[in-house]
């Protein structure tokens, strides 16, 4: 995760993601979010809020994270250990 993170932040954005691409997926969501909100408190825009969650889609939610952290596990222990 610390060297992903290292390379994201040093412009060596393949590497990141062939380090860890959940850790690479989270910076991009964390840097689009805070883009977002200087948007908004700059032009003072209402902001996004989403009202109703069904039962539903939160449990889509919890499987959906459930398993792209397992998809990623399975990645970081299948790679070769010398890839880097």
């Amino acid at each position: 995760m610390t060297r992903s993170a290292i390379r994201f932040f040093h412009g060596d954005f393949i590497g990141a993601l062939r380090w860890n691409p959940l850790i690479f997926v989270a910076l991009c969501a964390v840097i689009i979010f805070d883009v977002y909100a200087i948007a908004v408190v700059a032009i003072r825009a209402p902001r996004f809020r989403v009202v109703q969650v069904t039962a539903n889609e939160k449990n889509f939610v919890r499987v959906l994270v459930v398993v792209l952290l397992l998809a990623n596990w399975i990645y970081l222990l299948s790679r070769p250990a010398g890839l880097f």
